[in-house]
């Protein structure tokens, strides 16, 4: 009995600690039909029986997964009627979601979901939505960033709390007391095949990485990096104030869509609130209210303070970066005249594309090595055969020609984007894969019908497009 009881306690302890929910509140539960967030659902529906909670189970489908994605909506929806709850089920492609725009699948599905969670808790009258993150997430999420190259914003993790939304009350538990649990109250669950893969690098981090590192360097590796995590989320709080004093130290103008800093007073700041506060001026000066900055962004910004006058770098979300003399000049939507640009792409070498803020990599694979359903706007595995070295990325030209996947024949590029309703000042931006004048990829859009991969293949070019140097985590 005893426990049966322990790990509700537990999660009772930290629903209190972090203040997550009060009694009698009205909480959206997010619910996939995998094992973390049933159990979730589980516990929250027996401590309801002592705090009064009132839940609303949540689910979207992305409809990336075919019948299985259908399988986990008719589990959810069974799973919140046995339990005499009310359930919000609702379906979003990702075909049409996706058209170009920049960002990987994995990030798209993650705003469509915040977004719907944020729309259900407005519908039904919640003000706090329940995720069923885990510590075993948090410690995938801290190894993530920190091979992405994150400072201590990515660092510190998931937070337990966001945006006075957001909770996570199994953040203190780890996955085995999760699935003994389960496994004890016989909770039924569905499995994600997708979480099986080993294309996405947190896959690879929760299936392959952390078991080594627990096995032949740690044993209790995944509760370090949770301790870590909560260290480092403390002493972030305490650098984020100072940033935002820090700031007006060295702001010399700030207006809709425009922010202007003092260099000579930013160089005399410490290194690392420099950093900081170049993030800050950024997201200020954003008409959006996320933009993704990795630390390849960061150290570009810097060099620009000592760079000459004039200078200039693309940001995600249409931002530029100007050095005017004395100045640092962060604008939306003020995009200077896209100029011709071209770069040689080599193989396993990851290629920065200042103009459009991006990253490009290419790899040999053999066919045996790739699912082709892996494909994304932003990934596209052609067929290596007939492709001759050097690979060109660059942006369009007049007189350009392509032979879209699946359509009949050759056709200009321009009526193309006029098809795809690509605006008139986007086409210059879009990244075009290029061998000895032939478009092998329209980045974000369609690969060469000629160069799709053959049955008979044996080796395929793998190409992705790394708008933010890797994925996001689930914060």
């Amino acid at each position: 009995m005893k426990a049966r009881t322990e790990l509700k306690r537990r999660v009772q302890q930290t629903i209190e600690r972090y203040r997550m929910l009060l009694p009698g509140e009205k909480v959206v539960v997010a619910v996939s039909g995998g094992i973390d967030s049933t159990v979730l659902l589980h516990l929250l529906r027996g401590l309801s029986q002592s705090e009064g909670y009132l839940l609303h189970v949540a689910h979207l489908n992305h409809m990336l997964r075919g019948e299985e994605s259908l399988r986990d909506a008719d589990f959810v929806s069974d799973l919140a009627r046995n339990f005499g709850l009310k359930a919000t089920i609702r379906s979003i492609g990702a075909a049409e979601s996706l058209q170009g725009r920049s960002g990987s699948l994995q990030e798209w599905a993650r705003r469509a979901r915040y977004a719907f969670l944020e729309e259900v808790a407005g519908e039904v009258g919640a003000f706090r939505v329940a995720l069923g993150h885990t510590r075993d997430d948090q410690a995938e999420t801290v190894l993530l960033n920190l091979l992405r190259g994150a400072g201590m914003p990515g660092l510190r993790g998931i937070p337990p709390t966001r945006a006075g939304r957001f909770v996570r009350p199994l953040i203190h538990v780890s996955r085995k007391e999760i699935e003994e649990y389960a496994l004890l109250h016989r909770i039924p669950f569905v499995t994600d095949s997708s979480n099986l893969k080993g294309t996405y690098l947190r896959n690879r981090i929760r299936l392959r990485l952390l078991p080594l590192l627990h096995s032949e360097y740690n044993p209790q590796v995944t509760e370090t990096l949770a301790a870590a995590a909560s260290i480092l989320a403390a002493e972030e709080e305490l650098l984020e104030s100072m940033t935002s004093s820090g700031i007006f130290a060295v702001l010399q103008e700030r207006k809709e869509g425009r922010v202007v800093l003092s260099i000579p007073a930013l160089l005399q700041e410490p290194v690392a609130l420099q950093r900081r506060i170049l993030i800050h001026a950024a997201r200020m000066a954003s008409r959006s209210s996320y933009l993704p900055l990795s630390h390849r962004h960061i150290f570009a910004l810097q060099e620009m303070l000592l760079g000459r006058s004039g200078s200039k770098l693309m940001l995600p979300n249409q931002m530029v970066a100007v050095k005017d003399y004395d100045h640092l000049i962060f604008a939306s939507g003020e995009k200077p005249i896209c100029q011709p640009w071209e770069y040689r792409l080599a193989l396993d070498k990851t290629l920065h594309i200042p103009e459009v803020g991006i990253w490009v990599k290419a790899q040999i694979r053999r066919r045996q090595e790739v699912d082709l359903k892996d494909s994304t706007p932003l990934r596209a595995f052609l067929g290596w055969d007939g492709i001759v070295a050097p690979l060109i990325l660059r942006n369009r030209r007049r007189g350009d020609r392509f032979h879209p996947l699946g359509a009949g024949g050759e056709r200009k590029l321009k009526n193309f984007f006029i098809d795809a309703k690509v605006s008139r000042n986007q086409r210059d931006e879009i990244p075009l894969l290029v061998c000895q004048g032939e478009i092998l990829w329209v980045m974000g859009f369609r690969i060469h019908d000629r160069y799709r991969v053959r049955e008979e293949a044996e080796n395929i070019l793998a190409v992705e497009v790394i708008p933010n140097g890797d994925e996001q985590g689930p914060d």
